[in-house]
């Protein structure tokens, strides 16, 4: 005999369910990334041009792809391990994600920009801001997953996404965007340094939220 539901439980969900919603997802703005660099190969079928061309003539749009293919790889590990052992997830944290996903989707559109127009501030600008967007929302995710653990496990939890970390670091990349356009897409390589970064900043950052380190 199936046992009822309690009200409660309409109000919520397991994190397994958005966990496989959220997967299929990402797998689709992964897989819209590279169907520009795809629509190259026939553009540039040529006699007289070797395959190597099509990379080293289009390495705005190739270097767009690999650096957004990382980020998105990064933010869904990250998001997995916000909900790795989660309670049931409610209403809030639904939309929330929801919003993430929209930030994933949408990263092709300004990833396929960069390689049309890659001497352009406002390109610049649109996809760092993408980029910001997605990692202020996982952050959130992360400490509203974390309020609802046990006390004593809440430092951890954060400190095993890292997204705090990198939200700090788009918001500073973003802030240089506007500030010092010229320098373009190079200060984003500033987020391969993440993983020592995070272990200086990330305890200060768990204070600061009102999370003590272990």
């Amino acid at each position: 005999m199936t046992e009822p539901r309690r009200a409660g439980d309409r109000a919520a969900l397991g994190p397994e369910r958005l966990l496989a919603f959220s997967d299929g997802v990402v797998a689709i703005g992964l897989t819209l990334l590279v169907l520009p660099l795809a629509d190259l190969v026939p553009e540039a079928a040529e006699p007289e041009r070797s395959g190597l061309t099509i990379i080293t003539d289009n390495l705005a749009p190739v270097g767009s792809f690999v650096l957004s293919f990382a980020v998105i790889a990064r933010f869904w590990a990250a998001h997995h391990r916000v909900f790795d052992d989660a309670p049931r997830v409610g209403p809030g944290l639904v939309w929330i994600n929801t919003l993430w996903l929209f930030t994933i989707v949408v990263l092709p559109f300004p990833t396929e920009m960069v390689g049309a127009f890659p001497e352009d501030d406002f390109t610049l600008r649109f996809y760092v801001g993408t980029l910001f967007a997605s990692s202020a929302l996982l952050t959130v995710m992360t400490h509203l997953v974390a309020r609802s653990r046990p006390r004593e496990e809440r430092a951890a939890a954060v400190r095993r996404s890292g997204s705090g970390v990198t939200a700090l670091l788009l918001l500073l990349i973003l802030a240089v965007t506007l500030v010092v356009p010229d320098l373009g897409y190079w200060p984003l390589l500033v987020l391969f340094a993440t993983s020592p970064l995070e272990r200086v900043l990330g305890p200060v950052i768990m204070r600061r939220l009102g999370h003590t380190p272990d």
